[in-house]
């Protein structure tokens, strides 16, 4: 008792410590910013502060109802957290309200509330004022009930609201006549022409020169073109943890010995005891719970299902035992317990549901009486000969698979109702009948079937020993104190390791290419406390070490010269060629000149319209055909930059459009056209409205 009292004596002075450190850590949270109440928003958009603690509930669902991935549900709850509040700043500056007449109107239009036989009338209509009442006993009986129609109330309105917004868009997009004539010219008007084209390739890079200087001023020029986030590239090695060759045989042979009976020393009794072997255990379920790391389900498989051994292990007799084998990532050692001679069959049907059966739809009319009669109709067509049953069951059956042409795939015994399984079961291949069942009466074809075995198996993963797992930690640790020491490309050519690379990592990026999702890394490789050239080891998730280093970091902004020569110096090469032949032949060159210097030909092409861009033999030329509309009959054009070449052309014919009554169905395509191209743009425009804060970062 003395003990026991000094122990409680003890407890309540430890308990009186931590309390107190509980104390303070929530008061310097408080003062020195760190705790809950100190948090910044998750986002600021405009104005408005967004709150970790609602983002990240958002998060989570998207997670659950999903399967994404936390970054990938991040940035998904991101795009629509900030939509939301750019367009609830928006509807108030533009005064668009919704009322209670445009949710009623929304409610009055949506099946699912206008078929619910809750809010209908004696008539069988949408009554608003049995919807209002249902709404206000909720509130009074049923808050549960109540909170669920509030939130819906808070989507419905909020899409009744982008509605409102669209609408004033489509309503400031108008074409005239004018228009729609342009745009009936554009198809229809034509032209032919004659024409040389000198491919870019044709003539030589070494003609031209492009500098830095040329590629940045460039850069500059278009520079809205050019604009980067913030991003940053690593290079990396990766130390494998894999099971060596030791390790494989080592749990080989641990396998080798339930081969074997086994003598073991009782503690208890202090004596020998001999424990049966896997195949002279009678309790196999009680020795693979001892022996597996995969515990025993009674599931028949196929022969498709065992894999590589199907065949070996389909042989075996009844506690016969073959092993250890490797399947994939585990060793095992299996034992026969049953086979099931054709205990998987594969059918098809098709069901002829009726008034009151199980499952049948409301537009399913007919009594037992007539589904039993249609049943043995149909039945007489698919016994008949030539007979598509598939076809039939896709124009006759009430039931889900009837897409399918009623076709069910392969099901054990017991997978089927019972009347349905028993003819399945016992019927042969080949057989076509009818069967009632709670369903309805349903016209069965057996398909196929196919032997089932019950396989017993003492699995063991393939895991790498404790050894073999230090053994990759010191040559992790070892190579990054050489990388840091020597440097990341001599430490990995004196280790034999060959790195790779990782280049434009964005700030809120999950995955890395041959690593897969490694958002630690992402996360030091942005952290303000790491410099150009650290370098850090890191644990994969699933075993085994990557050593990193930040190899780059590129600020937001405008791309830099280095970043965008591959994209900006082709470009650059055309223009100088252009510029070349240009100040070559001034106003002078000719089909006749510009193919003979250049080695080309002079072609044709026969009823261009602008509308489509091509000519024929070069390909999609946009600007040159606009170009060509823009000449007189049997005028040269100067050179004329395209974007495959550098063209000379003259107009051989013209032929105008014939002039139409009215313009307006052009007018009116190109305006549904325009709504078109907008309507996907419509929440990135108003997304770009307002200045937007992001801290993912710091949470995430």
């Amino acid at each position: 008792m003395a003990i026991l009292g000094k122990i409680r004596e003890k407890s309540i002075v430890l308990i009186l410590v931590i309390g107190m450190a509980l104390f303070a850590f929530v008061i310097s949270g408080v003062f020195d910013g760190a705790g809950a109440m100190s948090q910044e928003p998750v986002a600021i958009v405009a104005d408005e502060e967004v709150n970790i603690e609602q983002f990240s509930r958002r998060v989570d669902a998207v997670e659950r109802n999903t399967g994404m991935s936390n970054v990938q549900a991040v940035n998904t709850v991101w795009d629509q957290v900030v939509t939301e509040y750019s367009f609830d700043q928006l509807q108030e500056e533009l005064g668009l309200a919704v009322g209670r007449d445009h949710v009623e109107n929304f409610i009055a239009n949506s099946p699912g509330f206008r078929q619910d036989s809750r809010f209908q009338n004696a008539l069988g209509e949408f009554d608003v004022v049995a919807f209002t009442d249902f709404i206000n006993d909720s509130k009074r009986n049923n808050p549960e009930v109540y909170r669920q129609w509030q939130l819906q109330e808070e989507s419905i309105q909020s899409s009744i609201s982008k509605q409102l917004y669209t609408t004033m868009i489509r309503a400031g997009i108008y074409h005239t006549a004018f228009d729609g004539k342009a745009a009936h010219a554009l198809e229809n008007d034509k032209i032919s022409i004659s024409y040389v084209k000198v491919p870019y390739t044709s003539i030589p890079d070494s003609l031209v020169t492009v500098t830095d200087r040329d590629i940045k001023k460039y850069i500059n020029t278009h520079s809205a073109d050019f604009e980067v986030e913030e991003s940053r590239s690593i290079r990396y090695v990766v130390f494998d943890e894999t099971a060596s060759v030791e390790d494989n045989l080592a749990i080989e042979n641990e396998l080798k010995k339930l081969l074997e009976p086994q003598v073991i020393f009782n503690e208890v009794s202090k004596s020998e005891e001999t424990l049966a072997s896997f195949s002279q255990t009678d309790n196999v379920q009680e020795f693979i719970a001892e022996y597996s790391e995969v515990p025993y389900t009674e599931t028949y498989q196929t022969k498709a299902q065992l894999g590589t051994y199907a065949n070996t292990l389909f042989e075996l007799k009844e506690g016969e035992v073959f092993g250890p084998y490797k399947d994939g990532s585990q060793f095992k050692l299996s034992r026969m317990m049953d086979v099931d001679r054709g205990g998987s069959v594969k059918a098809r049907h098709i069901l002829f549901a009726y008034a009151g059966s199980q499952s049948a739809s409301s537009e399913v009319t007919r009594t037992k009486a007539e589904a039993r009669r249609e049943a043995y109709r149909v039945l007489r067509l698919a016994r008949g000969k030539g007979a598509d049953f598939a076809e039939l069951a896709r124009t006759y059956s009430d039931g889900p698979s009837k897409n399918r042409g009623g076709d069910l795939g392969f099901f054990r015994r017991g997978d089927m109702v019972e009347a349905f399984n028993d003819y399945a079961f016992a019927k042969p291949i080949g057989s076509i009948g009818v069967v009632e069942t709670d369903f309805g009466y349903h016209i069965i074809e057996v398909q196929e079937k196919e032997d089932v075995v019950l396989i017993a198996s003492v699995v063991k993963k393939i895991v790498p020993s404790e050894a073999t797992s230090n053994e990759v930690f010191r040559t992790a640790t070892e190579f990054e104190i050489d990388s840091k020491k020597n440097g990341f490309i001599s430490a990995a050519e004196t280790s034999g390791n060959d790195p790779r690379s990782a280049t434009s990592l964005s700030l809120m990026e999950e995955s890395i290419p041959g690593l897969g999702a490694q958002r630690t890394i992402v996360k030091w490789a942005f952290e303000e406390e790491t410099r150009l050239n650290d370098i850090k080891r890191f644990d994969l998730m699933g075993g085994g070490y990557v050593v990193a280093e930040l190899t780059d970091a590129t600020a937001a902004g405008t791309s830099r010269v280095e970043d965008a020569q591959n994209r900006v110096r082709p470009i650059l090469l055309q223009d100088k060629k252009y510029e070349l032949l240009v100040s070559k032949y001034g106003d002078n060159a000719t089909l006749a000149n510009l193919a003979e210097d250049y080695g080309q030909t002079i072609s044709t092409s026969s009823a261009i319209n602008a509308a489509a861009g091509s000519i024929a033999g070069a390909g999609t030329e946009p600007f040159v055909v606009g170009s060509g509309f823009s000449l007189e009959m049997n005028e040269t054009s100067a050179l004329i930059q395209g974007k495959q070449g550098i063209f000379v052309l003259e107009v051989d014919l013209f032929e105008e459009a014939t002039p139409l009554r009215s313009y307006e169905g052009f007018s009116s395509l190109l305006s549904e056209e325009v709504i078109n191209r907008l309507r996907p743009l419509v929440d990135e425009v108003i997304r770009d409205q307002y200045e937007v804060v992001d801290n993912r970062f710091d949470y995430f």
